[in-house]
């Protein structure tokens, strides 16, 4: 997982170079090695000219990222006394709480940030290097457990089937048969059950929890079928891997964005547009944005003792940034890598940020009382696994945001996604520095030439900053293509995204028995939802 070796290295902010034992995540190319590393894509041609998402022909639409949090505020309030040491037990106290806050949306950073999204990578790719949103980021953010039982585990006593069997009657009762729907609308099912002393409220409150906030796969606010094993066992107390789905699911969103981006560039006609709607939890990629770029970040609140993180960002308003494409091609210097190991009035840092480095022992048999496993698990090469989607996780293009050096990454992964049997891990100081090795700094330099020539634009880095018309209506699912409406015939983009490729070999973090292509979006949705 991790490797330590001497050698040439030199700080991000492109200082004289020294020698010095280093630490870096595998897979690496070795230094004997004649490989060359994986090449950065040079499809960002296809981009729209100018930054000016306003006028683009494009129409998005957040399920997931919802703004209207009194119904589910109102239920939490209600139960949390009854279930927290429950929730808490399950590992989702956090990740309920952070759905009640109201993170507003801003347009344009979102589509700065999918201008820059690599498919085949799942990182953002900028002038000065990669990013990317991780598990980390997943579960600080979000509250959501990297670690637990795979979302697609069944149900194995007949007791717990026949609660399944119920919620499903409740979920066909609210059919509304006369008019053809085979939906059960989530607002429905809320006022059905909430206050209701059903012996179901608890389990009819995270299936409602899960089908509008983290897993919101399904048409019209509908409640999904598929979550009910889920909210069955975590209302027993029994953690659930909910990180590496929600995780696959940005990724997924954040290909189908960048496509949809494209496919908006080759439109010409003024009756042609581009509608796209994003499922998953998009709220954490802005998050994640304001966290670790100090030109992108408003002012944040000063939480409370026992609040999670998130709530720093709750109802803040977004900055007017301007051109985001020109600021985050000159942001390199002022990103902030580990936001995560800065003071921070009344926050609590994880047990896995500490103090001294340390070689640790992680696997079944070791002792876990300060959540290393959650950190070891951030590090893994693996396939992310959620409904209907499989994505890479390479953190070790990242390194620098868990601590760790950076060398030139593998572009092959096959065989060094490892089980943990207790295995042998580094877990770098939150106070240490990162470096990169002199031949990982040649190859960015190399790669932002050939971007400078075939791209838009680029500018070199800046000094270092201090912390401190729209007529069509339609949806896309299929490949990228151009169709007609019956309605109006208008023409419309249909985007998709699609599992990468070579990731037989990877760990899959969510197991499921069988996993089909997703669709991008779905054509029903409300106006809140909309930007």
């Amino acid at each position: 997982m991790n490797e330590e070796k001497e050698m040439a290295m030199v700080s991000p902010t492109g200082e004289d170079p020294f020698r010095i034992e280093a630490y870096f995540l595998k897979p690496i190319i070795p230094i004997s090695s004649i490989d060359e590393p994986c090449k950065l894509p040079q499809g960002f041609t296809s981009l729209p000219p100018r930054f000016d998402p306003k006028n683009w022909p494009l129409k998005l639409r957040f399920r997931g990222w919802r703004l209207d949090h009194q119904d589910l505020q109102t239920w939490v309030a209600r139960l949390a006394p009854i279930h927290q040491s429950t929730w808490e037990k399950a590992g989702i106290f956090e990740a309920i709480f952070n759905s009640t806050y109201q993170i507003k949306r801003k347009k344009d950073l979102v589509c700065g940030f999918a201008e820059k999204w690599c498919c085949e990578t799942n990182t953002f790719i900028f002038p000065w290097g990669e990013a990317t949103i991780t598990l980390e980021d997943v579960v600080v953010l979000g509250g959501f457990s990297v670690l637990g039982d795979s979302i697609f585990s069944p149900l194995e006593s007949r007791e717990l089937r026949e609660i399944e069997e119920k919620l499903e009657k409740e979920r066909k009762g609210l059919y509304d048969y006369s008019v053809g729907c085979r939906n059960a609308c989530t607002r429905l099912w809320m006022h059905k059950f909430m206050k209701s002393g059903s012996e179901l409220e608890h389990e009819a409150f995270l299936v409602f929890w899960l089908s509008r906030y983290v897993f919101h796969n399904t048409p019209n606010s509908s409640v999904n079928k598929a979550v009910f094993s889920i909210a069955i066992r975590l209302a027993r107390g029994i953690r659930i891997a909910l990180a590496p789905a929600v995780l696959a699911h940005i990724y997924r969103d954040l290909s189908m964005l960048k496509m949809t981006i494209v496919a908006s560039n080759g439109l010409n006609a003024r009756n042609e547009i581009v509608d796209a709607t994003v499922m998953s939890p998009f709220h954490l990629v802005q998050v994640w944005a304001w966290e670790r770029f100090v030109e992108l970040r408003p002012i944040p609140n000063v939480i409370s003792c026992a609040e999670p993180r998130l709530a720093r960002w709750d109802k803040v308003d977004c900055l007017n940034i301007g051109n985001m494409r020109r600021v985050l091609d000159k942001a390199g210097e002022g990103f902030i890598r580990r936001p995560y190991t800065m003071a921070i009035k009344n926050c609590v840092f994880p047990a896995y940020y500490v103090e001294m480095e340390k070689w640790v022992l992680v696997g079944p048999d070791s002792d876990d009382e300060h959540g290393l496993m959650s950190f070891a698990m951030f590090l893994r090469v693996a396939e992310l696994v959620g409904f209907g989607t499989k994505q890479k996780y390479l953190p070790h293009r990242v390194a620098m945001q868990f601590g760790f050096s950076q060398e030139l990454p593998c572009s092959s992964v096959a065989g060094h996604s490892h089980s943990f049997e207790n295995a042998k891990l580094y877990v770098p100081s939150r106070l240490s520095e990162t470096d990169t090795s002199m031949r990982y700094l040649n190859w960015c330099q190399e790669s932002e030439s050939r971007l400078e020539q075939k791209s838009i634009p680029l500018k070199k880095k800046p000094k270092k900053a201090v912390e401190g018309s729209k007529e069509a209506n339609k949806i896309f699912k299929a490949t990228i293509a151009c169709d007609y409406s019956p309605k109006n015939s208008e023409k419309v983009v249909q985007v998709s995204t699609r599992r990468n490729d070579d990731s037989d070999n990877l760990v899959a973090l969510g197991f499921p028995p069988t996993c089909n292509e997703m669709n991008a979006a779905d054509p029903m949705d409300e106006d809140a939802l909309s930007i």
